[in-house]
């Protein structure tokens, strides 16, 4: 798989690499495999899972284990003699000046794609990280909101006991054993009150710290979107540098080629005029020997 296509890769036409016994390989046109992907297309993910499927697996007893038998069998041999001999008759010439300068740019829009992904990937990060922080946000503030719930609850309940402890406080007194009670539930409802105030008091504790952890997220969440803004904005302007560059040095390419070409036209024309002039030098010398030996 590639940045652009994905293509099929012919393990049997290498199986000594692998320790296996050798044979012609398959003569099939592996080009209608090959599955060109574009930006705006949709990825065929079913043609290629059709294609994953039909792949060939190497059987054990394909595997060399004497290698003084040979890894190779005569009509590997035989077939690879021929296509030796196919491949240097088909060998190609060498590559043209405007053809190796067409090969460098080709490799220099390769670089800047290169580097365009890997901005890509630090635009992902920084999402990835602003994602995090958020989520941790809201992670502490539903932690912050059900310490405060249970805090009015036992508050709720402490007040409800105490109410209670008022009611009978203001019942008639009728022995020495209900003043006794009175007593203890006069003690009760003075350490009650206390927590009463101690709990009222953790809870604007709570209150100020979770109004101030609500503050910081939210601030270094700016700072975060300020700093990935400020990535971004330095990211276009690389991005629209590098396109300008890409943009002049096509142009500078075409040049190049044009004036290449104007060159190689001109070579034609001189190299034409010079043998058309050996030509009529020739002639001329021919028939002044002709005319030197009948003198």
């Amino acid at each position: 798989m590639g940045l652009r296509s994905i293509q099929p890769y012919a393990l049997h036409r290498v199986l000594r690499q692998l320790d296996r016994y050798q044979t012609v390989p398959y003569d099939e046109d592996l080009s209608q495999q090959i599955i060109e992907l574009c930006p705006k297309a949709t990825f065929p993910e079913e043609r290629v899972r059709q294609i994953w499927h039909q792949c060939r697996f190497l059987e054990p007893q394909t595997q060399v284990r004497d290698l003084s038998m040979g890894e190779v069998g005569s009509n590997y041999a035989i077939w690879y003699g021929k296509k030796s001999r196919v491949d240097q008759e088909l060998e190609q010439p060498a590559k043209r000046p405007h053809v190796q300068q067409f090969t460098d740019g080709a490799r220099e829009q390769w670089v800047w794609l290169a580097k365009e992904k890997e901005y890509r990937t630090t635009i992902n990060k920084l999402e990835e990280q602003i994602e995090k922080i958020k989520f941790d946000s809201s992670l502490q503030a539903t932690e912050d909101e059900g310490e405060k719930k249970r805090l009015a609850r036992e508050n709720e309940a402490l007040r409800a006991q105490i109410q209670r402890m008022k009611i009978a406080v203001e019942t008639p007194v009728r022995s020495e054993r209900d003043e006794k009670i009175i007593t203890n539930l006069r003690r009760k409802v003075h350490d009650y009150g206390f927590d009463l105030t101690k709990a009222e008091k953790d809870l604007l504790n709570a209150q100020a710290k979770l109004a101030k952890s609500a503050e910081e997220h939210a601030r270094l969440a700016h700072q975060l979107k300020q700093k990935y803004d400020k990535e971004v904005a330095i990211l276009q302007k690389k991005l629209v540098a590098l396109e300008n560059e890409m943009v002049k040095q096509i142009k500078d390419f075409k040049t190049e080629r044009e004036h290449c070409y104007a060159l190689i036209y001109q070579l034609q024309e001189s190299l034409q005029q010079l043998q058309d002039q050996n030509n009529t030098d020739t002639q001329v010398l021919e028939a002044r020997a002709r005319i030197h030996a009948a003198s």
